[in-house]
């Protein structure tokens, strides 16, 4: 589980003076990157294609792939600048206080050792200089939160390295709760399995885990390595997932709220609205995970007027510069408002719509789409998830109750499936002609995979090629299987019947003869004649 140094983004701290008073002196703070204006952190935050119009002139299986590259598309919101604003605010509050060599940072290690020699995960401290330590970032999925976080937490170091304390430090720890339920036992194993990959040689979870150590014992010792490790900030992302859990939800939130305080560490919830059931289990976590002027993340609002933009209007202007058709779609208010109503404001279905608008304008040749195509792509590509769409719509509070989330599609997936409509454009091969030099060879090749031996391969795949009906190897390979099926026989008309033998009365080929006279089975006969009987029967002799 350990990590090596290049594996991560790990530094030698370097120390910068700051202004802000409170943060003075305190070598975990002053190692941070500097906190950034609007603009550069707007600059910081983007993520976009890396586009030139000359693409447009490439063929069709680049430009396939470069309309996948708009599965990482990120254009900053104003919700992204405040989200990151906050982040950083509070990684560098919950550092103060907690320099490495303050007397509190002794003091929480000695709480958390008599917590363990009393077999619990902590004791009950509170921080009365710090209040709401814990935070939350809710909406529904596909609004883009976690890959928000993401690239909020790419502007800092994973791991900074102070050597004159000998000690690492991890500025943000981000685990994802499992789809099969968090426990206390669970989410300890996680932080250790983070921190493996993170610190040098670092080996926590077989430490720890492999011990077969209760959830309460196992949650001390994460407290006491995240301590250790001067972590800035705990991410628990997916947080709606303990809901699955066989554990008590109401003792696990507890000990998160508990561990925040305990150490200092502020913690951060993220989830799905689902996640609002698990974070209001009591008013002391519903208040906690509200603090910090973390912005709600609803899905985009849309002013209706590409002149006057909301959300949605500065979203959609953003993504439709990127397009690899050939011919340029120009964005109206009417495929704007189509856009919106196939998406309900959900970043992550719109970019998929747009995505398979332009796969299908490349492989049909036309190099073009339309709001209709925008339309047909939601029922046919995404009809996974256009129930949801149309009950937000609609605003049918009890049909969204029914859906857990949106469920993940991947744009790679999507292409597959666009490719599998056009398959003659997708199947390699299928343009090669019965004229070609390779074909023989190619269909050939397929007939030998299939068990026919080299030489009736060739001498098949050589009359498939002389008939010259089809195209592609796919089709020359099964019009060459055709040849091998063999003919059915058929009596001659001509043949005079064989004379018909006399049998006895109960010669059982009677049953056979009857049956062909008189269309009933021969079984039927066979029974009448008492020369079958029933299984049951025997079976319960």
């Amino acid at each position: 589980m350990s990590a090596h140094p290049e594996d991560i983004y790990l530094v030698e701290a370097r120390y910068s003076q700051q202004r802000i008073p409170h943060y003075r002196g305190n070598p975990l703070i002053e190692a941070l990157p500097p906190s950034l204006d609007d603009d550069a952190l707007s600059d910081h935050l983007i993520e976009k294609p890396d586009y030139d119009p000359e693409q447009l002139d490439w063929p069709s299986y680049e430009r396939l792939h470069m309309v996948s590259t708009l599965s990482s598309f990120l254009t900053p919101l104003e919700r992204h600048i405040q989200l990151a604003r906050a982040f950083d605010t509070t990684i560098r509050a919950g550092y103060v206080g907690r320099r490495p060599t303050s007397a509190d940072r002794v003091r929480v290690f000695q709480s958390l050792y008599e917590a363990q020699q009393s077999g619990r995960a902590f004791n009950t401290m509170h921080r009365p200089t710090e209040e709401q330590l814990s935070s939350r970032v809710v909406g529904m999925s596909g609004t883009g939160k976690t890959t928000a976080i993401r690239r909020i937490f790419s502007r800092y170091p994973q791991v900074i390295y102070h050597p004159i304390y000998n000690l690492h430090q991890i500025p943000y720890l981000h685990i994802e709760a499992p789809h099969d339920g968090l426990s206390t036992k669970g989410l300890a194993a996680s932080i250790f399995r983070k921190i493996d990959t993170l610190i040098p040689d670092a080996m926590y979870y077989s430490l720890y885990v492999k011990g077969g150590a209760s959830g309460e014992l196992l949650l001390n010792h994460a407290a006491r390595v995240m301590h250790a490790h001067c972590v800035g900030v705990l991410v628990v992302d997916e947080i709606q997932n303990l809901k699955n859990t066989g554990s008590s939800k109401q003792i696990l939130m507890s000990a998160l709220v508990t561990a925040s305080n305990e150490l200092g560490v502020p913690m951060v919830f993220v989830g799905t609205h689902k996640a609002t059931e698990v974070l209001g289990l009591d008013f002391r976590q519903g208040r906690r995970s509200a603090g910090h002027g973390f912005p709600s993340w609803p899905t985009l609002g849309a002013s209706g007027d590409l002149n006057a933009p909301g959300e949605w209007e500065d979203f959609i202007l953003e993504l439709w510069k990127y397009q690899w058709n050939r011919s340029r779609i120009l964005l109206d208010q009417y495929i704007s408002n189509t856009m919106y109503a196939c998406c309900q404001g959900v970043p992550d279905i719109a970019i998929k719509l747009f995505a398979c608008a332009q796969w299908r304008a490349i492989l049909d040749g036309s190099e073009s789409f339309s709001s209709a195509t925008i339309v047909d792509v939601l029922d046919k590509e995404l009809e996974t998830v256009k129930p949801m769409i149309t009950a937000m719509r609609t605003g049918n509070v009890r049909a969204l109750g029914a859906y857990q989330d949106i469920p993940p599609i991947h744009l790679s997936s999507l292409l597959d499936d666009t490719l599998n409509t056009y398959e003659g454009v997708r199947q390699r091969g299928a343009e090669v002609r019965t004229t070609d030099t390779g074909f023989v060879p190619a269909v050939a090749n397929v007939l030998v995979q299939a068990g026919i031996n080299d030489e009736r391969a060739l001498s098949m795949a050589t009359k498939v090629a002389a008939a010259g009906k089809v195209t592609g190897i796919a089709a020359g390979a099964e019009a060459a299987l055709a040849l091998a099926k063999p003919r059915a026989t058929k009596k001659r008309k001509d043949t005079p019947d064989a004379p018909l033998i006399e049998m006895a009365p109960d010669d059982y080929r009677q049953a056979f003869r009857r049956a062909s006279a008189d269309g009933q089975s021969a079984f039927s006969h066979l029974s009448a004649m008492g020369a079958v009987c029933r299984i049951d029967k025997v079976l319960l002799i």
